[in-house]
């Protein structure tokens, strides 16, 4: 549970997979149902299931089934009250809440700064379940487990215990506790396609053997076409220079956006007409990272952290994501008000139950300020590690209902792994709550090329029900980010000017070019937004249901091409 911008005792540029404890789920050799087919790879917590429930009540009660079935993995639930806040200033309490070893203690990934702010992420998620339960927003809660014995153990991996849940036969059960799979945003395209090399910085958080170098570890390989958008001028991230005025609005209302990804940096775009980078609930509570905290601003890869290690100077792979398409949803509707949320990292990772708490926190907004948001953006995903999606990813598709019975549509990328394979959550897209009346639909977006034809790096699939721009586009990066590639040719001039080649990393024009279904998502989003506005923005459901993008939409002509 602890702060994912923060992580403990490491760099910023520590591997989420330590970040995360986690796992790659590998079919040859993960435990499975008897007789039953090999699942596919998957990346998750290694310590963390997440338990769905309508109310605490039902949460508590599936958690009791859960942990007793630990115990014969020698696995015991490390936070067993997710609802009830730790006194702080209470050690015995607050070991409790980080994990202690039998001998008493405390769990060497953590010391003393980690414990705290663990017991602070503790209880920001029980005030807010408490809220969520009283608001009738579902409740989703990471249930973490540490080993049992008293004396060197393997790694604690709750996939094993996960089939044990699954081996009951329980509807309920099948339907409300799951892996906590790690998410990453969709701009990467085959990994890291956005900087000069991978094996400097990593690459791709991912690379835990074969199976999953290259970014693409739920297919047998990508085509060598999409290595293209690694190019300038074809769609790889680099800077260029723009010359058109900032947007204004000219419309009759201001339909309200919220992005959960990086967050936003500075930009001339943003002063005249500011975007929000929080969102608080009524007791002062942030919707996702307080991004005015120290810690995180230090970790801020729309800023300060967008360099995350001082022996390479380049910058993270997804550093100015957020700035990135919070400008493509000012140029597609500039009478939109957006709020830019930080979820994630200059990595682009962020696990499941992060994402959950910080849907469930907007769901709880929703309650307290009815119809204050219009459109939610994801641009990220994961794919499940079965055939049951419906069933083993209820906790984040209850909530995305829940927002689309409060009035939001969601807009989420359909992935960059030139797969047909789903990638959640966009491919909550075609499942049956959406396409109720009283629901607004989610809507899963491929990305298009300059041309209009679909962008090799596209995820695509029936589940895809919109598409727009996603490849080679431009608009907004931080004016601050500016990292260690320099110009091939750079001297002073006989005038003392500098001259030079362009640098393919210095953003301080505040513009770039870059390409991904991450992109693709808020242009059809701002396209959705912008025909609220000329509707009024009506507050009917079927009125904005009617309003729906669908995949023609997003072209410049509604004919295919």
């Amino acid at each position: 549970m602890t702060d994912p911008a923060v992580p403990s005792g490491a760099p910023a540029s520590a591997d989420p997979f330590d970040r995360y404890d986690a796992r790659v789920l590998d079919p040859a050799t993960a435990v499975r149902q008897p007789g039953g087919p090999a699942p596919t790879t998957t990346v998750y917590r290694g310590d963390t299931l997440l338990v769905t429930g309508a109310s605490r009540a039902d949460v508590e009660r599936l958690n009791a089934v859960v942990t007793e079935l630990a115990a014969r993995f020698d696995l015991t639930a490390v936070e067993p009250d997710a609802f009830t806040e730790i006194d702080i200033d209470n050690t015995d309490n607050a070991d409790s809440a980080a994990g202690t070893d039998d001998a008493g203690g405390r769990e060497s990934r953590g010391d003393e700064r980690r414990l705290g702010r663990d017991v602070l992420a503790h209880n920001k998620l029980a005030r807010l379940l408490g809220l969520a339960e009283q608001a009738g927003v579902p409740l989703v809660v990471p249930v973490r487990f540490r080993s049992s014995l008293a004396g060197p153990a393997p790694a604690v991996d709750v996939w094993p215990l996960l089939q044990a849940v699954r081996n009951l036969a329980d509807a309920e059960l099948d339907r409300s506790v799951g892996l906590d799979h790690l998410m990453f945003a969709a701009a990467s395209i085959s990994g890291n396609p956005f900087t000069r090399g991978t094996s400097v910085i990593g690459g791709n958080p991912f690379t835990r053997g074969t199976s999953v170098i290259g970014g693409n570890p739920f297919t047998r390989g990508t085509s060598a076409g999409v290595d293209q958008y690694l190019q300038g001028g074809s769609g790889g991230h680099g800077p260029v220079s723009v010359v058109l005025a900032p947007p204004r609005r000219h419309g009759k209302c201001s339909p309200h956006v919220v992005v959960m990804d990086t967050g936003v940096g500075a930009h001339p775009w943003f002063v005249a007409q500011p975007v929000q980078r929080r969102l608080l609930l009524s007791n002062g509570d942030d919707v996702g990272l307080d991004v005015d905290a120290p810690a995180v601003a230090a970790t801020d890869p729309e800023a300060a952290g967008a360099i995350p290690d001082a022996l390479t100077g380049m910058l993270a792979s997804h550093a100015g994501h957020g700035t990135f398409i919070t400008g493509l949803l000012r140029q597609s509707c500039p009478d939109a008000d957006i709020t830019a949320l930080r979820v994630m990292g200059g990595d682009g990772v962020v696990a499941e139950d992060e994402l959950t708490t910080a849907v469930t926190a907007l769901g709880v907004h929703l309650s307290q300020e009815p119809g204050s948001v219009d459109v939610l953006v994801l641009s990220l995903g994961y794919y499940v590690e079965t055939a049951e999606d419906v069933h083993y990813t209820a906790g984040l598709e209850v909530l995305l209902l829940d927002l689309g019975q409060r009035g939001v549509m969601t807009f989420a990328a359909a992935g960059n792994d030139c797969t047909d394979r789903r990638s959640y959550p966009a491919a909550f897209a075609d499942h049956g709550g959406f396409t109720d009346p009283g629901c607004l639909p989610l809507v899963a977006v491929a990305a298009l090329n300059p041309d209009s034809s679909v962008a090799l790096f596209s995820n695509d699939g029936p589940w895809v029900n919109g598409e727009a721009a996603g490849a080679n586009v431009v608009s907004t990066a931080p004016v601050l980010a500016s990292g260690a590639w320099s110009a091939d040719t750079s001297l002073r001039g006989p005038n003392g000017q500098r001259r030079g080649t362009i640098d393919p990393d210095q953003f301080r024009g505040g513009f770039a070019t870059w390409s991904g279904t991450s992109f693709a998502a808020p242009v059809l989003a701002g396209k959705y937004l912008a025909k609220l506005v000329e509707a009024g923005c009506p507050d009917d459901p079927g009125m904005r249901r009617a309003l729906a993008p669908s995949r023609a939409m997003g072209r410049w002509k509604t004919d295919s091409p």
